[in-house]
């Protein structure tokens, strides 16, 4: 899709229960020497650089060509917006933009309303006081793919469209420019996925810190934060969701389910077992196979 076009769409309780609920999105080209914004939007969502403008939903503008100027009630010193970039509009937040009048520029928009943004900006993982991002092709090939969808209904297809506004989002989260304590997050995500992949193992956890590039005390206190618990109680909790599985599942002695998740003996197992669920593992299977609904037998 070339042309320039914007869809205006009502809240959806569906994508609602997702999350995100695409209700705005569009593509604009704005020659140099052009007046902007363009006067063709809702009065709601229509500003003038003398006035700005607060919205409700998170907007996120990506600019695939040409430059401007972007200022915001928390960054009020205009900003440049280059080719190649994007800034998001965060809810409640004052702010103007413009593309440079002597070269214009091309954005591609999309506002997205509920609980998964809301939650990324309550945790700083996105920050209205750094609202300029540099934008690889991946966002423009996600844009892309709003425009096509967009081109086939906009409101036959606002469930798809939401779940790009997630994809949207996921990437916007992804991003290496975020802060320090993202940064921070994303080391003990990969410790996390460690720690997952080899639960059975005898993990070396200040081996894990030091591949990390962290001091063991800093990585635990890290992990501490975001995990909400220690590595070892971590790979303690892996263990014992892996064996309810296994419990429930199959018919595999206790012995043998404690030696492929690692306890070092079946005692040592289900001593760990009862004291976090106040049952033995060989009663907790029994209890489930009673609660169990499943077909009836032929």
């Amino acid at each position: 899709m070339d042309t320039n076009y914007f869809h205006y769409l009502p809240e959806n309780r569906l994508c609602a229960s997702w999350g995100c609920t695409v209700t705005a999105l569009g593509r604009s080209r704005t020659p140099s020497g052009s007046a902007y914004p363009p006067q063709r939007h809702p009065e709601d969502y229509q500003f003038t650089w003398e006035s700005g403008r607060i919205l409700d939903g998170f907007h996120v503008v990506y600019i695939s060509s040409g430059r401007g100027t972007f200022e915001s009630a928390l960054n009020p010193c205009p900003q440049a917006v280059e080719a190649g970039s994007l800034f998001i509009l965060f809810s409640g937040v004052w702010h103007r933009y413009a593309p440079d009048p002597s070269v214009g520029w091309v954005e591609h928009w999309l506002e997205c309303r509920g609980s998964a943004f809301e939650a990324a900006r309550a945790s700083g993982a996105l920050d209205p006081a750094q609202p300029i991002r540099a934008a690889s092709v991946d966002y423009l090939n996600l844009f892309n793919q709003v425009h096509a969808w967009a081109e086939r209904g906009a409101l036959e297809h606002q469930g798809v469209l939401s779940t790009l506004g997630l994809q949207l989002l996921a990437l916007l989260l992804a991003d290496p420019e975020r802060n320090s304590g993202s940064q921070n997050e994303a080391l003990i995500q990969r410790a996390m996925l460690h720690i997952l992949e080899n639960s059975h193992r005898a993990l070396n956890m200040p081996q894990i810190a030091r591949e990390l590039k962290l001091g063991y005390t800093r990585f635990r206190e890290l992990f501490q934060e975001h995990a909400q618990t220690s590595p070892k109680q971590y790979q303690l909790k892996i263990r014992l969701e892996r064996a309810r599985e296994l419990l429930r599942n199959t018919e595999l002695p206790l012995k043998e389910i404690a030696v492929r998740l690692g306890f070092h003996t079946a005692f040592h197992f289900s001593h760990q077992f009862r004291a976090h669920h106040q049952l033995a593992p060989s009663a907790w299977r029994k209890q489930g196979r009673l609660t169990q609904i499943g077909p009836a037998p032929r």
